[in-house]
This record gives structure tokens, sequence and C-alpha cells, in this order.
């Protein structure tokens, strides 16, 4: 008798804490302006999701809006407690001033999706960007069958009176190794250098970094980086 009392117990336990377990996601900053941006560019951001709830999360469905947005997943399954970096990859195309992205994230956590805002002004003439303004404007790390461009050395001009400070606002570039000036004087130049890792000299890729100034208007660049192999 106390057996099957015992047994009872721990089902009603069980039942009990099955039905209070919940998935739920948090997207840590789930808003990202990337500012001015050149013309014809993919430019990337990535965010981190996390299952914050007591049960595992399951994402269902991703909706980008357009073919144009990916947003590739490592797996659709988090347990509780576990986090994924996950990747925006926008090709701007031919688009022009303001732009904006906003993926729908269907998960088993909620009816609703959650959402993440993606906003920018894309540039027809990056050379006239200011207070600051990138040289070149675009990281092209290319590689031939002759030759490879594995690392590119880039200036800054600052076209204010007052000296300002850069801060990268953007997740960090894995691939490569990137040495940004801090700050660059008033009516001067600084000089910085990007250069592709090792490890992925023989792979391509697609990023950008997103530079904001300390000006009166926190303005944000981004400047996209691409690497890719010309092969025979």
């Amino acid at each position: 008798m106390l057996k099957i009392l015992f047994f009872s117990v721990c089902l009603l336990t069980l039942s009990a804490v099955n039905a209070i377990a919940q998935p739920a996601l948090k997207i840590e900053h789930n808003r990202f302006e990337f500012g001015m941006i050149p013309r014809n560019s993919t430019i990337a951001q990535y965010f981190w999701f996390k299952s914050v709830g007591t049960d595992t999360l399951v994402i269902n469905k991703i909706k980008t809006g357009c073919t144009c947005t990916l947003m590739p997943l490592k797996t659709d399954r988090l347990a509780p407690g576990d986090s994924m970096k996950v990747g925006i990859f926008w090709n701007l195309k031919n688009r022009i001033n303001s732009v904006g992205r906003y993926p729908y994230i269907f998960t088993n956590a909620n009816p609703d999706p959650y959402r993440i805002y993606l906003t920018g002004m894309v540039i027809k003439s990056p050379d006239s960007i200011r207070p600051i303004a990138f040289s070149p404007y675009k990281f092209e790390l290319i590689s031939y069958s002759s030759h490879s461009i594995d690392s590119i050395r880039f200036k800054v001009t600052n076209s204010y009176k007052k000296e300002l400070t850069l801060t990268q606002v953007s997740y960090p570039v894995d691939e490569c190794e990137l040495s940004l000036p801090q700050k660059v004087k008033a009516k001067s130049s600084a000089y910085g250098y990007i250069k592709v890792k090792p490890e992925y000299l023989d792979k391509e890729f697609k990023r950008s970094i997103t530079v904001e100034v300390n000006d009166a208007k926190k303005t944000r660049i981004t400047v996209p980086i691409r690497r890719k192999i010309f092969k025979k």
C-alpha cells in the first residue's frame, strides 16, 4: 500500500512539474542601427538567443521578409539555459536612403513571434560621409590564383574641427584581426588595418563592422567586409 501511495505521489509531482515547464526565448539587444552604409553592400550583425525557460525551446520558423536577408541557425532547439549566436546577413543591393528589416522568430514559447529590428541609411557616395569617412569604404580581401590580398591598411578621415573618438559597436569579426584607431585628431586622418586570420585564408565570408562616433548625433558608419576566393 505504501509503495502504491509513493508511486502515485511521484506521478502527481512529475505531472505538476511538466504542467508548469515552459520554454522562453530572450534575445539580447534585439535592435541594431547600422548607421550610414555604402550602396550595394552585404552587412552582418550577430545576436545571442538564450533559452531562459524551464523547457526546451524550439525555433519553428524564421521569416526575414526577403530573400536578401539570411539567418542561418546551427540548431533549432535550445535546452534551458543554453545560448546560441545567430548571424543576420543582409544584402542591400541597389537600395538607397533609409532602410529597415524586421525578422520574425516563431517558437514554441509564444504564439506571437519574437522580433529583431535592423535599420540604416544607405549612402550613394560614401566618400562624402561626415564627420568621418573610411578609405576604402569597403574592405575587399580578395584571393586570386596568382596573388592574394589578405590584409588592408585603411584610412579614417575626420572632417570636424575637434578630435573624435571611434567605438566599434558591432559584434567582432571572428575571421579577421582588426586594428581600429580609437581617436582621430581634428581635420586629420588616422590609420588602421584588417587582416584575415590564418585559419580563414581559404574560406569565403561576408561580414561588416559598425563604428560609432562621439559627435552630438552619435553617428554610426558601417564598413562591409568581403573575403572572395577566385580559383582557376
